[in-house]
């Protein structure tokens, strides 16, 4: 190796909603003080402390849209689109490696996609003297397997893909305990790392002047209404809040859906809504429908019931699956519970975080061996979490300690009945007990794990592993 002091990071996606590689990125700048050159596709805006960066390269790759303008993309069949991506991606990304980035140490590629990373990094890290290494987010033939079908041929040819290339890497990273013995076992890995996903230190709990702050920001976006009679569609501005007839204490006196400013001071709005968040990729593998069902089963419970409060949900992300769902949110009537869809900045979603009550993830694994990472950052800021379960998340999520675990829409609800049962008084000792295990788990940040394990990868020289 050539001993230069840089890595290319590959995110054949949007690096803006590629959080782990971007954390990779910042730790390799941070931690390990290497140059970084970054090879992505354009589409969300990365954080701002990667973008500041000037130790932080990014190039962004043109699309097959950019490319193929003249061509009606989405009137040609599936599989023939899916070949001239592959074939494009395959050429901007070897041209980008070998040509644009500079000579590196190693490259760290994301997968999935694999197809086709694993054979051009290999290629590029071949030609330039360079040591592959593997992060290991989940198997993507499952992932294609959803939109297609586990016997179809082209499902068929990316496992093989996968599993015959996927061992050619130096180093191997991946995400849980399971997928380590997975690949060790059963994919001819010599040996994989687990580094966990864990919460950067941006994620934390916020003070009532700072929650304050975001929910004025997000005010009309909070108070707009999603449904008929929309139970949080209230002011969102109580110019006597405190009690004062003072043009100028009156226009200093804000009160939001959940915080208002008394005589210069913040404090929670007593006949608040409490408010559960779930980010989403709008994609078959989290079933969006159990949460609206589990929404209308807490209504019918406990809409005529004073010891239970109004439930807002926020959610964040973008998919395909987005629109209908948000028609169908829309015809649906609550007496006790909203929704609202918000897309944030990379900055305002971690604060949004720290304002929830209770966190929900949908995230089942098409592979089982995944962790959904929207999960860390809700520990990060002492926020539990509701899980979908499934085969490993216990790895992430124990039941009645940090969180707890759903298999239907009925047990969601429950869940959520019993955790909020007596709200407005502060009473629920289990929500608590919840709230601190959170935070319990966030004690270990991604620093301290990339330290631990990221560290003594990029610090080797092929040859030298133990």
């Amino acid at each position: 190796m050539g001993g230069v002091n840089r890595v290319a990071v590959v995110v054949l996606g949007d690096l803006g909603r590629s959080p782990r590689m971007q954390y990779h990125a910042l730790s390799l700048v941070e931690q390990a003080e290497k140059e970084v050159y970054i090879v992505a596709y354009a589409g969300t805006k990365p954080h701002a402390s990667l973008m500041h960066n000037k130790r932080v390269h990014i190039h962004y790759l043109a699309t097959l849209a950019d490319a193929l303008w003249f061509l009606p993309l989405s009137m040609l069949p599936k599989p023939i689109v899916m070949a001239l991506k592959a074939l494009h991606q395959l050429a901007v990304l070897l041209w980008a490696l070998i040509f644009i980035v500079p000579a590196v140490d190693h490259v760290l590629l994301q997968t999935p996609p694999c197809i086709p990373t694993f054979a051009i990094c290999k290629l590029a890290c071949l030609a330039k003297r360079s040591e592959l290494v593997i992060d290991w987010h989940n198997f993507g033939y499952t992932l294609l397997a959803l939109s297609l079908s586990q016997g179809h041929f082209l499902v068929r040819l990316a496992e093989r893909y996968e599993r015959a290339l996927g061992r050619f890497g130096d180093h191997h990273l991946c995400v849980t305990r399971a997928m380590r013995k997975e690949l060790e076992s059963n994919w001819g890995v010599g040996r994989a790392r687990v580094l966990y996903d864990r919460p950067p230190q941006f994620f934390q709990p916020l003070s009532y002047p700072e929650l304050h702050s975001l929910f004025v920001k997000l005010s009309t976006d909070l108070s707009r209404p999603m449904h008929v009679g929309d139970c949080c569609a209230a002011a969102q501005r109580d110019p006597s809040a405190d009690g004062s007839s003072s043009p100028v204490t009156r226009s200093a006196a804000t009160r939001t859906l959940f915080t208002r400013r008394v005589r210069g001071e913040v404090e929670e709005n007593p006949d608040r809504p409490a408010l559960v968040v779930s980010s989403t990729s709008w994609t078959p593998d989290e079933d969006f429908g159990i949460l609206l069902e589990a929404a209308r089963i807490y209504d019918d419970m406990t809409h005529d019931l004073a010891s239970y409060p109004r439930l807002l949900f926020v959610i964040t992300g973008k998919g395909p699956m987005k629109e209908a769902y948000r028609e169908k949110m829309a015809a649906m009537e609550f007496k006790k519970v909203a929704f609202r869809l918000l897309w944030l900045s990379a900055e305002d979603y971690p604060r949004l975080v720290s304002a929830a009550d209770l966190g929900v993830s949908l995230h089942v694994s098409s592979s089982g061996f995944d962790l959904p990472m929207k999960v860390v950052d809700m520990f990060g800021c002492g926020v539990p979490v509701c899980s979908a379960n499934y085969s490993c998340v216990q790895e992430l999520v124990q039941s009645d300690r940090n969180g707890m675990l759903f298999n239907d829409a009925q047990e969601l609800a429950e869940q959520l009945k019993a955790l909020f049962h007596n709200f407005k008084s502060h009473k629920n000792s289990r929500l608590a007990k919840l709230k601190a295990g959170a935070m319990d788990s966030s004690k270990r940040r991604w620093t301290d794990e990339w330290g631990k394990v990221g560290m003594e990868v990029f610090a080797q020289k092929r040859g030298k592993e133990e």
